[in-house]
């Protein structure tokens, strides 16, 4: 995909994403948080945390593999210039930043595994990585642009609004969500999918390797049943010193 392009998609989705204040009124394109298109979330690993862990991993390595790319061309950019040859130097919001990285690491820890639900305010991501607010939303439409995260827009009722004139609705939070296999492209899906199968197979092998070996000795086996078949009869009657 092009730098025109990107930034394109960047302008784009500078006008539809972000998080209003509480008091704004509902926005287009957004969809009530009762609604089934306000719940996008997906399940990764299965709900499984060690297998989800996975696929957390595998998208900060893809994130640091675009993020070098990145900084190879801007560096190649910069020398071009110092060179005396008439380059543009890559716009700041058609590459990954470093502390993208940071915003990006807070989303997937965020997560909730089980149920998929990810919905924190711009505010929270800022408070809780130490960011300014200005830059999480901007570093929120780069990883966007670049597929590592996406979003749909949520209203919900204001309170106490019901059967009063005018606008019912209010801006919450957006709902955040993971969809790799199909915003991912290029060099970038590669490199998550490689890192993807790379940490399942050692999960697959450390969980082979931790399993009980099978005994296959009969005598072996023969006592292990007796054994079992002891504790499943329970204690057995002792006599007593009077009888």
């Amino acid at each position: 995909m092009s730098a025109v392009s990107f930034g394109d998609i960047m302008r784009q989705r500078r006008l539809l994403g972000g998080t209003a204040k509480p008091d704004d009124k509902a926005r287009p394109q957004s969809h009530h948080e009762d609604s089934r298109k306000a719940k996008p979330w997906r399940i990764h690993g299965d709900r499984n945390r060690q297998r989800w862990n996975t696929f957390k991993a595998a998208a900060l390595r893809s994130f640091d593999s675009m993020r070098k790319r990145h900084l190879l061309a801007l560096r190649a950019a910069r020398a071009a210039r110092r060179a005396g040859e008439s380059i543009e130097l890559p716009d700041p919001n058609e590459r990954l930043h470093g502390d993208d990285r940071a915003v990006l690491t807070y989303m997937l820890d965020r997560y909730n595994h089980m149920t998929g639900e990810l919905y924190p305010t711009y505010a929270t991501v800022a408070q809780e990585t130490g960011l300014s607010h200005g830059f999480v939303k901007a570093a929120m439409a780069r990883l966007r642009a670049f597929g590592l995260i996406d979003w749909v827009r949520r209203s919900k009722t204001k309170e106490g609004a019901q059967g009063q004139a005018g606008p019912q609705l209010e801006q919450t939070s957006n709902a955040y969500f993971f969809a790799w296999a199909e915003q991912l492209t290029g060099a970038a899906r590669e490199s998550f999918l490689h890192f993807l199968t790379i940490g399942l197979k050692k999960l697959a092998a450390a969980r082979a390797a931790s399993a009980p070996a099978l005994i296959t000795n009969p005598e072996m086996s023969a006592a292990l049943a007796r054994i079992r078949s002891g504790l499943e009869r329970g204690p057995a009657a002792v006599p007593s010193a009077s009888s």
